[in-house]
């Protein structure tokens, strides 16, 4: 069995990309509801923060992959693999220490996981595959 690292790393960041828009727009309305919530938020600062974070590390990784792909693939790929770890470690941070979670937030952040650890798998295997590629002309 051949895996193409790459193409499938390259089909998980496009995929983010439609998935990111979503993602935001319900992060910040949630972010700004729990502002509004009669119910108490005693870290909503910090909630927050880690929540603009993510969305940042998202958009800045989707931004760089686009430009700067054809450059030099795994430079861009060893950064991509990066950002999509601090949005990891947002996402544990929500499902461990954020309270309260609301449930569009547990259902948002496990696709996200989901999302983030393929990409994180398949950009070290394209990264680590490339690096051991001897000719890269067969």
């Amino acid at each position: 069995m051949n895996v193409d690292a790459e193409l499938m790393f390259e089909c998980l960041i496009y995929l983010n990309m439609f998935y990111f828009p979503v993602f935001a727009i319900c992060e910040t309305i949630m972010t700004i509801a729990k502002y509004q919530s009669v119910i108490p938020t005693p870290k909503i600062g910090q909630d927050a923060a880690v929540v603009f974070t993510r969305i940042s590390c998202e958009l800045t990784k989707i931004l760089l992959y686009r430009k700067f792909k054809e450059e030099n693939r795994n430079l861009v790929t060893g950064v991509a693999v990066l950002f999509t770890c601090i949005t990891i470690s947002g996402l544990i941070y929500t499902f461990f220490y954020q309270n309260p979670v609301f449930k569009l937030e547990h259902i948002l952040n496990s696709l996200s996981v989901m999302l983030t650890f393929t990409e994180v798998g398949f950009g070290l295997l394209q990264i680590i595959i490339s690096c051991f590629r001897r000719n890269p002309y067969y």
